[in-house]
């Protein structure tokens, strides 16, 4: 096990690790969207709206609530049709990009950010996810959040800058659709007929903040592994990282440990097939269920402190006497596609990393450096965070970030859809966290699923990848819903071949529903009896 966030380890490397990691959330934060494009209902590529001003009359637009910086017409390539891309600047620091298709659809697409957000516009997966939308018809708004990785690295952007942490809590997206909108209405002479956003991971926790403190910004929100309870996260990514830096797993550790889980499992869904349907089932205790050391520790058993690791790890976080964060459920450890394509264990590089500091480390050290005491500390060492006092801005922080607020009435009388998706084998956020929120909500109104369905997806690791399908068009399912009253039942995941074929096709279905083996063993959407 490899951690290091203050010495060994050369500061550009860390870097590098956290700009690579943060552009691979932001890139791999959509799934397939547009992909069942031809089956939609709203018949949405279509695109009979053309430009009532020329593209470089965009400029002169500059007011009080942002400046366009350029307004270029891009000719129509292979990659996108015919577009004029506005890039500009909301005070102080928020930079925006706006493309408007000259032929287009009536629909503006916005999507989300990953990690600690920073990604410039230029970056090729914020221009492929772009491309994406623009092909359809679509116009799109992107931000940065107000900060440029590439000159704040990390969270270093708060350090000592309130502003710039407001900007990334909330406040960009809203001003970026405003925005965006408002350039609509001047290339248009119509602002667009239906708003979208798209987001996983720290994109999903800007859908639900935009579903509950913004209602009217957009009609449709995909919200994908949100990371809603934010701060909860962040104290739970020091819990893990303190108990499996210490305990010296290795990789090949962890996949026996999946060895275990899912032998023990797998089929309490009805179906050996290597996912575990929902490891509520599993009931999994490292310290009775694993086999111990007796001599020398090896590869096929496991030493006390590696089971005291465990115990910690898969146990609820408290802070100050208080749960937080309830406790990770099992099924992320085993071997799937992980960061950068490979067959690894879910672990890495989130938890288990030879080769540099772990992703958790990148992700979350930096919310007890600069956010979330009120004097910043950036030489604080946030695995030795003793968990018995909370820290004195932890309130404020939560009233900036957090997106937790359970209301979402105003959002439902807008006539707002929101669908939402989580792997269960994420091994960065608890899924268990937006089923807690979906809880929540459904006891304020029990007609919950009106206009917000969850779907969660066996064997998925963070927004991409795993041991099982992980490609969807979530997309779709929300326009055919928005547009045409059309509410899913269930999402159809797949994976890809290398050659671009689908295979193993599965149903995803709207929660509690889960896909169960029917007595001739087909995976069909019901409601299990044993759960919920």
């Amino acid at each position: 096990m490899a951690l290091n966030s203050k010495g060994s380890l050369s500061r550009s490397l860390f870097l590098f690790w956290l700009s690579t990691a943060a552009t691979w959330l932001a890139g791999t934060a959509h799934a397939d969207p547009f992909s069942n494009s031809a089956s939609s209902q709203a018949q949405y590529t279509a695109t009979p709206i053309s430009a009532a001003l020329r593209c470089g009359d965009l400029i002169a637009t500059s007011n009080f609530e942002y400046s366009v910086i350029a307004s270029v017409e891009i000719p129509a390539s292979e990659s996108a049709p015919a577009h004029c891309r506005i890039s500009g600047i909301i005070p102080t620091e928020i930079r925006f990009e706006v493309n408007l298709p000259l032929a287009w659809n009536g629909r503006l697409y916005m999507y989300g950010n990953g990690g600690l957000a920073g990604t410039p516009a230029i970056d090729p997966t914020r221009q492929y996810t772009r491309d994406q939308a623009l092909r359809q018809g679509f116009a799109t708004a992107y931000t940065d959040t107000g900060h440029d990785k590439r000159v704040h690295s990390g969270g270093t952007f708060a350090h000592r800058n309130f502003h710039k942490l407001v900007d990334y809590g909330f406040r960009a997206v809203h001003l970026t659709v405003t925005s965006a909108k408002s350039l609509a209405q001047h290339l248009y002479g119509q602002a667009p007929d239906y708003s979208y956003f798209n987001g996983c991971s720290t994109g999903g926790r800007q859908a639900l903040l935009a579903a509950q403190r913004f209602p009217q910004d957009f009609d449709g929100i995909i919200a994908g592994a949100p990371a809603a309870d934010y701060s909860g996260l962040k104290f739970s990514q020091a819990w893990r990282v303190a108990a499996i830096s210490k305990s010296g797993l290795q990789e090949a550790e962890v996949l026996q440990l999946a060895n275990h889980i899912y032998t023990a499992c797998d089929a309490k869904d009805g179906v050996t097939d290597g996912l575990i349907s929902d490891p509520r089932r599993c009931d999994f205790d490292p310290a009775r269920d694993l086999p111990q050391c007796k001599g020398a520790d090896t590869e096929s058993c496991f030493d006390a402190g590696e089971i005291a690791a465990l115990q910690q790890y898969y146990a609820p976080v408290t802070l100050a006497g208080e749960v937080v964060y309830p406790p990770m459920p099992v099924g992320s450890e085993v071997l799937g596609t992980t960061y950068g394509g490979t067959q690894r264990s879910g672990w890495y590089p989130w938890l288990i990393n030879p080769d540099g500091p772990v992703l958790l480390d990148l992700l979350g050290s930096d919310f007890f450096r600069y956010m979330v005491f009120v004097e910043d500390r950036p030489e604080f060492e946030w695995t030795e965070f003793d968990f018995q006092t909370e820290p004195d801005n932890l309130e404020e922080f939560r009233l900036i970030v957090d997106a937790v607020n359970p209301d979402l009435s105003a959002f439902k009388a807008a006539g707002g859809k929101l669908l939402s998706y989580f792997g269960w084998a994420d091994p960065d956020i608890n899924p268990l966290t937006l089923l807690e929120y979906r809880e929540a909500v459904a006891t304020l109104d029990a007609d919950v699923d009106d206009y917000f369905r969850t779907f969660m997806i066996p064997g998925m690791f963070h927004c991409r990848g795993g041991a099982g399908p992980d490609r969807f068009d979530a997309m779709t399912l929300l326009v055919d819903w928005v547009e045409k009253g059309v509410a899913p039942r269930q999402m159809m995941t797949w994976r890809m071949t290398e050659q671009g074929a689908r295979v193993d096709e599965r149903p995803s279905c709207s929660y509690p529903a889960e896909a169960l083996p029917d007595r001739r063993g087909r995976l069909q959407c019901a409601v299990p009896s044993d759960l919920n």
